[in-house]
């Protein structure tokens, strides 16, 4: 499980329910603005996150450790009328959700293994009848080796934070598979602004609802403090806080070839 659990970082920030091609169809791409460079920070605990949204409609993902930071994405950017950011990437996939059911779609070739999945999910919804499942159950549906080594295996599926699965999120499951095969923006993210306090946070579209709720249960006191809302979006610094905080280890980039997603 360690593997994907290095990968959530950036799996948070992509999680799916492709409300993304409807709003660029809503929005309309002429009326789509970048007015001003942005620079965005997420505490993410161990690592800190960094969406640096460049002028000239570039932007990159960052994250910093205690000895070095890493380019995790880049691509290009956009603003829409209603203040959302679309970030289109030149080097990852969005991942697909089903209630807690997650897909991790951070290696672009595992586009090709979908089908597959898709079928073997099928198989293990013919042969058991059941209403709810083990956790374990739905993530060996399919188990992949790492680097080739038998004994290192990540699931195809991931179950986040439940013991039991619902028959209806592995259908939903499949559908979503199906929604993002045929999806023309597969590599087409949305950060949703929402007031919090004193300011404004910039967080996944897929965790728009849950952050709502949390902010909901905090003005009421109902909120845990450990379920605090600016853990689940970004917020705005300046740009010399940024270039400090991100200057003080060394930068590793991605490779500098061009993405076969860019449209």
């Amino acid at each position: 499980m360690a593997y994907w659990q290095w990968c959530l970082p950036f799996a948070a920030s992509g999680l799916l329910f492709f409300s993304t091609a409807s709003l660029v169809e809503a929005e309309g791409e002429g009326r789509m603005v970048r007015d001003r460079a942005m620079y965005l920070k997420h505490d993410g605990g161990t690592y800190t996150h960094y969406l640096e949204l460049r002028a000239d409609g570039s932007y990159r993902r960052m994250a910093r450790g205690p000895q070095y930071s890493e380019e995790r994405d880049r691509g290009t950017w956009q603003r829409t009328s209603s203040k959302n950011l679309l970030l289109r990437s030149d080097a990852h996939l969005r991942n697909i959700r089903a209630g807690d059911l997650f897909i991790s779609m951070r290696q672009p070739e595992r586009l090709k293994t979908l089908p597959d999945l898709k079928h073997r999910i099928q198989a293990f919804l013919r042969a058991h009848r059941s209403q709810e499942f083990p956790a374990d159950d739905i993530e060996r549906i399919r188990e992949t080796a790492v680097g080739g080594e038998p004994s290192l295996k990540i699931s195809d599926i991931t179950v986040l934070g439940a013991k039991w699965v619902q028959r209806s999120d592995v259908e939903k499951l499949v559908r979503e598979i199906d929604r993002f095969l045929a999806s023309s923006e597969k590599n087409l993210f949305t950060l949703v602004p929402i007031e919090y306090k004193t300011a404004t946070i910039y967080v996944d579209d897929d965790r728009a609802e849950l952050t709502q709720k949390i902010i909901a249960d905090e003005l009421a006191g109902a909120a845990p403090s450990s379920s605090l809302a600016e853990r689940y979006g970004y917020q705005e610094i300046g740009e010399a806080q940024f270039l400090k905080e991100t200057s003080d280890s060394q930068t590793v980039s991605l490779p500098g070839e061009t993405s076969e997603f860019r449209k």
